[in-house]
């Protein structure tokens, strides 16, 4: 490596390990905060001094012991088996497998648990049935939700087709919670090929593979329905191809690598572009395509790319129109802009996002008492060469941070997910630490070799001791989600019904503002900015109003009064605001009393199976026109009591609803 490509490189390293010890984001005054970080970093600080403490007198022991030095113990350990071989390949990957399926059932209870795997599960199911769409209802406030979009008569996700298309196979054998295991088990084959092409060293190799493999960070996203997961499998497989992994001819090789680099970008763009240019990058300055590679490449590449146009085509009415453009607008992509909701993007925005993904990577990537970067960092500060294929890896990672510096939202879920492609790159310079440490002092392995490895496995003890309290974080949470609804319906006798869900106030009158035609953007901005009650009322006059009166005048002067607003005292759903002094009428307090009596969420329900059931959102007197297209269904209510571990099903008069009629305060009584 040149010198300033050593100086490159050192720079990068000290900003990453800044970016990942130092809280920033506490310190610019933002809505971003990182209010958990002073008891973890003194948490690291303790966990610090006992790692080295404990490293420290294990290599003692060790250098006068006969076990001689850690690199020769390895290599004894492992005989002629090699991890990277045929047989450690397959049976690292299915210990993978079988350790994501737990992951998936056991913690997950093989359910969707966050709304983007929910709606993305919904798509996979029409790709299943072999629609790209599905019918809208006649009126979308019944069953809307955030991510769906509701164009031309016709309903789909906003998500990229690649998750969802990666689902649907398994959603044919109704178990779509396999799709996620079985991607991180080809990750895990995936990244054993790349180690044989890229690192020299057997044990290196043996560490760094069961890292990757096991890292809990990514062993829980691959027990989930999240999309982050297929799209490093697909990445991952482009850069073995790339390296030349397996015996295919040449141009046929490159064929596939566009292939792969296709798919990620159909399954997760912005991470799809990352992998794109660092394959295009490595390959071009390495003198690795010709005109026959380039054109394979380009013809892998445009198979994909032609299947989010026509999918485009027939969702959102032009080939070059994502859907989540068309839901959010063009602020939803790259770049420094507004943003569909919040403050707008800026460079500095984008580095408290930086921060935020650093500082919790630090804590969620292996779950040590250590930052979890650190060894990584200092492997890559401390390296005088680099190998044959790094430059693939770290440059997917550099341009992954790049991408999601210039992307507004901040995304968060079993960990910092959006920046889950550094963990190949991540896993393997950790393990390089012990053996650049040796290479820098040049004597044979010295103290700090020994420490290195020896406190690296006591930090690794201790994060497995500290991992069921994670497991039982992640397993016990999000209750309501995991609730089998058509189970309880049976156990309940519900069949042949129309369900109404009872939502919080505040859901209600978001899907309401979005059946008004408010684009859920604008929606999000000004449910935030008005007190719940003015809002009820304003949406209450343009529903009377009828079509054709824009909605927008009179929702915007709504907020006027949006500075000295404040969460809500009166409801359980927080995220409702409330304006200090503001005398609420019948009406509002019916709705707040509703909220008291027990909210649940339909999102999870429209996943149910049960075709005799049909399940819709409680909006009150507009109840009326839903249950009449019914005709002969009964009717009941589904809420969760505030002090209930579980919904539950409230029959009610069908022939007293139908009677209530439209205009009535409410259709349907207050839970007890």
């Amino acid at each position: 490596m040149t010198r300033a490509g050593r100086s490159l490189a050192a720079g990068a390293v000290v900003l990453l390990a800044a970016l990942g010890l130092v809280p920033l984001v506490n310190w610019i005054p933002s809505d971003l905060s990182a209010p958990w970080y002073a008891p973890v970093a003194q948490s690291w600080v303790l966990g610090g001094l006992l790692v080295l403490g404990i490293g420290l007198v294990a290599a003692i022991l060790a250098r006068r012991t006969r076990f001689g030095a850690p690199a020769g113990l390895a290599e004894r350990l492992l005989g002629p088996f090699d991890p990277a071989g045929r047989l450690g390949l397959a049976l690292v990957a299915l210990g993978a497998l079988a350790l994501y399926l737990a992951i998936a059932w056991l913690v997950f209870d093989g359910r969707p648990l966050h709304i983007d795997e929910i709606v993305q599960l919904i798509s996979a199911r029409s790709y299943a049935a072999g629609r790209l769409s599905d019918p809208s209802d006649p009126d979308p406030a019944f069953r809307s939700l955030l991510h769906l979009v509701d164009h031309g008569g016709r309903t789909f996700g906003h998500f990229p087709p690649g998750g969802p298309a990666w689902l649907a196979p398994f959603e044919l054998l109704h178990a779509p919670w396999l799709a996620g295991p079985f991607a991180g088990a080809l990750s895990v084959l995936a990244f054993g090929f790349v180690l044989r092409r890229i690192e020299p060293g057997r044990s290196v190799r043996a560490a760094a593979f069961l890292l990757f493999a096991f890292a809990p960070f990514g062993a829980f996203l691959a027990g989930s329905h999240m999309n982050h997961t297929p799209t490093l499998m697909w990445g991952l497989a482009a850069v073995a191809l790339a390296l030349g992994t397996g015996s295919l001819r040449d141009v046929p090789r490159w064929a596939l690598v566009g292939l792969a680099l296709g798919l990620a970008t159909a399954t997760r763009p912005s991470d799809g572009i990352a992998w794109t240019a660092a394959v295009g990058l490595w390959a071009v300055f390495r003198r690795e395509l010709d005109l026959r590679r380039g054109i394979a490449l380009s013809i892998g590449l445009a198979i994909p790319a032609a299947g989010i146009l026509v999918v485009n085509a027939a969702t959102t009415g032009a080939p070059l129109t994502f859907a989540y453009e068309l839901l959010w607008g063009s602020g939803v992509g790259l770049g420094f802009h507004s943003t569909p909701w919040g403050p707008p993007h800026t460079p500095l925005r984008g580095l408290e996002l930086l921060n935020l993904y650093a500082l919790r990577l630090n804590v969620y990537l292996f779950e040590t008492p250590i930052p979890a970067m650190l060894p990584a960092l200092l492997a890559l500060g401390f390296s005088r060469k680099r190998e044959r294929g790094d430059g693939l890896l770290l440059g997917s990672s550099a341009l992954l941070l790049l991408v999601y510096f210039a992307y507004w939202h901040d995304g968060f879920y079993l960990g910092p997910r959006f920046v889950h492609g550094l963990l190949p790159a991540l896993a393997l310079w950790t393990a390089r630490l012990p053996g650049v440490l040796r290479s820098r002092s040049g004597a044979g392995w010295g103290m700090a070799e020994r420490v290195a490895v020896f406190g690296g496995l006591v930090a690794l003890v201790m994060a497995v001791y500290g991992l069921p309290e994670r497991t039982q974080q992640y397993a016990t949470g999000l209750r309501s989600l995991r609730w089998d609804v058509d189970r309880a319906a049976t156990a309940s006798g519900v069949e042949d019904a129309v369900v109404l869900v009872q939502e919080s106030w505040g859901a209600q009158l978001l899907a309401r503002l979005w059946a008004l035609g408010v684009p859920k953007g604008e929606s999000e901005r000004i449910y935030r900015n008005v007190d719940a009650c003015r809002l009820e009322e304003v949406v209450t006059g343009l529903e009377r109003a009828g079509p054709g009166v824009d909605p927008l005048p009179p929702l915007v002067a709504a907020m006027a009064d949006s500075a000295r607003l404040e969460p809500t005292t009166l409801s359980p759903d927080r995220t409702e605001r409330m304006l200090p002094g503001a005398r609420y009428g019948s009406r509002c307090i019916g709705r707040l009393l509703e909220d008291q009596g027990g909210v649940t969420l339909l999102a999870p329900h429209l996943l149910s199976r049960r075709e005799d059931l049909v399940f819709a959102r409680n909006l009150h007197d507009r109840n009326v026109s839903l249950v009449a297209r019914y005709p002969g269904r009964a009717v009941y209510l589904l809420y969760q009591p505030l002090d209930a571990a579980v919904p539950r099903f409230r029959p009610l008069d069908r022939d007293s609803l139908l009677a209530a009629g439209r205009g009535s305060e409410s259709a349907v009584p207050p839970a007890p």
